[in-house]
């Protein structure tokens, strides 16, 4: 990435920081980035975790340092090519783009995008990390409260992890050094897992009288 000058160093920075800190948290066979930019976070994805079979990339429109990025990972890990694809299209379109189980990653997704993001994630089931940033002054859904005491970014946070913990995730917060964003908080949205209880039976139909 350095040799290709392929992208600024505080993005490289927050990608790796936050790729580290949910990594272990969400990976899963198909991967989205939304509001990807440059992609280089799903390309971590389709890097360094085995378990990652499939990595969509989505924003309105894809970028010269997507290439850079793209290459750069290629080049000492040649599987990344079979990986990754780069789809453009509007956040309210991306659910067609979503497996069943995707998992939703999003840095940065401005504003209420990170909420649209959010959206994407419940429609395809799977596990969400966001870092959001650019919280709007209005929009917030929190009680009032909260914004006048907390303020509205720490509020629509709160928001936002209470809407997750209602429809069955298990929240959990994180954040990246400040010394490379102050938008350095990290939400991680994961759903429990079904056990099956080893050996059991089916007990079949009582027959019809």
């Amino acid at each position: 990435l350095a040799k290709q000058h392929a992208l600024p160093t505080k993005e490289i920075l927050e990608s790796f920081e936050f790729f580290v800190r949910v990594r272990k948290h969400v990976r899963a066979p198909q991967i989205a980035d939304l509001c990807c930019g440059h992609g280089l976070t799903g390309i971590l994805f389709a890097l360094f975790e085995r378990s990652v079979e499939r990595v969509v990339l989505i924003d309105q429109q894809q970028p010269p340092s997507h290439a850079k990025a793209l290459a750069a990972a290629i080049r000492v890990g040649p599987w990344v090519a079979e990986k990754v694809r780069y789809q453009t299209a509007r956040i309210k379109d991306t659910a067609q783009y979503l497996e069943p189980a995707t998992t939703v990653i999003a840095i940065h997704a401005c504003g209420i995008l990170t909420d649209r993001c959010i959206d994407s994630a419940l429609a395809a089931g799977g596990a969400v990390a966001l870092m959001p940033c650019c919280y709007p002054d209005r929009g917030c859904e929190a009680p009032p409260a909260l914004q006048l005491s907390l303020g509205t970014r720490l509020a629509f946070d709160i928001d936002r992890t209470y809407r997750l913990e209602a429809a069955g995730y298990r929240v959990r917060w994180d954040a990246i050094p400040e010394e490379i964003t102050p938008m350095n908080r990290v939400l991680i949205g994961t759903l429990p897992r079904v056990s099956t209880p080893r050996n059991s039976t089916t007990t079949p139909p009582a027959p019809a009288s």
